[in-house]
């Protein structure tokens, strides 16, 4: 199936939250630390796996002060991709070409304060019914690798809802108006007050259109072309009809009703409504 209007909306808005929260919230912290080894047997057998205790690394390089890794140091001598390293941005690890479960890995990046996901899941099961790993952003000890794949809070879960077309001009135009939805679960009041109060402001943001392509990750979790840029990539796609985000909406759980979750955080809600004009099949 090619690429469909919802495709477009669902890469652009997610790239778009993603930056501007670690932009204009300054929302990551930069680390160096240890990676420590694990067996995963998802991946090929040509690579072995070291993990960091943290995830998702910052991929973004226009984010100012962010630690964008090339590379770790194996035995205190720096690998890059060119020595077979691939940098798992999302999963928070290094795969390592060869054989050796031994060796002594260091690095350097930059965590997001939130993780981002894209989900299919309700609101409800997202609060209420789901269990989640906490990966704290403050130091504690002893440090180790955190298992990858699963989600992992503090987090921000987004996906798309309700959708309706509306004829808008002659000729067949529509004007196009999604739901986007956000679920943030939160360490504590200031991270939560924090992010709602960054996309309370976002009203009238317009989003240049980002096709699957632009997504910057490979399957390994690694930037295809060795870096990302949110905003030379947008730019690329200047001249296209844009998204408009005309109302944003937030809200957060009550203490009084958080007392019934099945884990301690801190929940908050963002609806957006995204519109576009637009011809249908485009």
């Amino acid at each position: 199936m090619k690429e469909q209007f919802q495709h477009k909306l669902t890469t652009s808005f997610f790239l778009w939250f993603d930056n501007f929260l670690l932009n204009k919230g300054e929302a990551y912290s930069n680390k160096t630390g240890e990676f420590f080894y694990y067996s995963d047997p998802r991946v090929d057998s040509a690579y072995k796996v070291y993990g960091s205790p943290f995830k998702q690394w910052v991929t973004d390089s226009s984010i100012t002060g962010a630690t964008m890794p090339t590379g770790v140091y194996i035995d205190s001598s720096f690998s890059g991709r060119d020595d077979g390293v691939v940098l798992d941005f999302e999963n928070g690890r290094a795969l390592v070409s060869g054989s050796n479960t031994g060796l002594s890995l260091t690095g350097q990046f930059s965590v997001k304060d939130f993780n981002v996901y894209m989900t299919n899941d309700t609101e409800e099961d997202l609060v209420v019914e789901n269990k989640y790993t906490v990966n704290s952003r403050l130091p504690s000890g002893p440090y180790t690798y955190i298992a990858p794949y699963d989600d992992v809070v503090p987090a921000i879960f987004i996906s798309s809802s309700d959708a309706q077309n509306k004829p808008f001009a002659l000729g067949g135009m529509q004007d196009t108006v999604v739901a986007m939805k956000a679920v943030i679960l939160a360490d504590d009041t200031y991270q939560l007050d924090g992010v709602l109060s960054i996309f309370m402001d976002s009203v009238d943001e317009c989003l240049n259109p980002i096709p699957m392509t632009g997504y910057p990750t490979t399957e390994l979790g690694d930037l295809k072309d060795g870096s990302y840029n949110y905003t030379t990539v947008k730019d690329g796609y200047a001249g296209d009809m844009k998204f408009y985000i005309n109302d944003v909406k937030t809200s957060k759980l009550t203490d009084r009703d958080r007392k019934s979750l099945v884990h301690d955080m801190y929940v908050g809600f963002i609806d957006f409504d995204v519109q576009q004009h637009r011809y249908r099949f485009n």
